[in-house]
């Protein structure tokens, strides 16, 4: 039986019109997805990215956005082959600087503008909007509901009582009803500084990672890029970089020029949404999938929660009592934890 990695071999080595040992490979540090990324080396030829991914992972859903996004023109990887039978993609190699590296020797704003401008063209898609499903109602709990299952369950332990799951509920049905109530557009789902390469002589930012794209709210991504997990920003910054995208869409007429209030509001409540649901996804990632590096970044996430919590427990009491609820119960559990800094 020929196993993976003579597969990759061959068909590698096919492709190139080479000797299967002509064929040089090197893992590359993958994300939180089961698929896995290899430098491929040919002679004579430089180095191309081999993006191994399982039938699981929106496999014809990755062809048809990259196609999508490249004819929108947002920069993505060119694909030189790809067999969906073997989940085997041939895709350039964008090297390995990606925003969050990035910020440590170039300028954030001009970075941070790119990323906007560029997110403004991907949430102005529409021509696959009958082939994406919608951030509706359904999947919006769906990923919410991640979060008391494997974080305050399997993770911490806590009793799913009776007012917990009233808290959760009353919280969960405030958010779904502001993500549903602004405009919609093409997702990318996980637009953040790790998703967002700087290739070597490229002025343009480049766009990876985009296969779970969704119809869905307006400010998903820039709560994704603003609000991030790995490179934190202070509020005041957020803001005046959240104004910047807030304008870029007001110019196309997809938001109304009194909308600011409204949008910031949009922009903390779907943030909310996305960071209750990253508790649950860092804890089954853990559990699950053996990947316990992501729970060093929970106090971050639970930074975000607490902060929006705050900032609109006044206008929506389910916020509010949400926030009291994990304060008192939540919190001392996670005080307890080894991968809680507590920062």
């Amino acid at each position: 039986m020929v196993s993976e990695g003579q597969q990759q071999f061959h068909w590698l080595s096919e492709i190139y019109k080479c000797d299967v040992t002509d064929v040089a490979s090197q893992l590359v540090a993958g994300d939180a997805s089961p698929r896995k990324f290899y430098r491929i080396t040919v002679p004579d030829t430089g180095t191309r990215m081999l993006m191994v991914s399982p039938p699981t992972e929106n496999n014809e859903r990755f062809v048809l956005l990259r196609q999508v996004l490249e004819g929108a023109g947002v920069r993505v990887p060119s694909m030189t082959r790809a067999n969906l039978a073997l989940g085997y993609f041939l895709l350039e190699d964008l090297g390995d600087t990606t925003l969050s590296l990035a910020l440590e020797n170039q300028n954030a704003d001009e970075l941070y503008r790119d990323a906007l401008d560029t997110l403004g063209v991907i949430q102005a898609i529409r021509s696959v909007e009958s082939e994406l499903p919608n951030y509706d109602q359904k999947e919006l709990q769906r990923e919410l509901d991640i979060c008391p299952e494997w974080f305050f369950s399997k993770v911490l332990s806590l009793p799913n009582d009776d007012r917990a799951v009233s808290v959760f509920a009353e919280m969960s049905a405030c958010v779904v009803e502001v993500a549903q109530h602004q405009p919609q557009g093409l997702v990318h789902r996980d637009y953040h500084s790790r998703n967002l390469m700087v290739p070597t002589g490229d002025a343009r930012l480049a766009v990876i990672d985009f296969q779970d794209a969704i119809m869905g709210p307006v400010t998903y991504d820039v709560v994704s890029l603003l609000k991030d997990v790995y490179v934190v920003w202070p509020r005041e910054k957020q803001l005046v970089w959240l104004k910047y995208y807030w304008e870029c869409l007001l110019d196309k007429g997809q938001v109304d020029d009194n909308s600011w209030p409204r949008f910031i509001e949009w922009y903390d409540l779907v943030g909310l949404q996305r960071h209750v649901k990253i508790l649950g996804v860092f804890s089954r990632l853990w559990l699950r999938d053996n990947k316990p590096g992501y729970m060093g970044d929970i106090a971050v996430v639970i930074n975000y929660i607490r902060e929006t919590c705050h900032l609109y427990r006044d206008a929506y009491s389910a916020i509010g009592a949400f926030w009291d609820w994990f304060d008192a119960e939540v919190m001392p559990a996670v005080a307890q934890q080894d991968w809680y800094n507590g920062k």
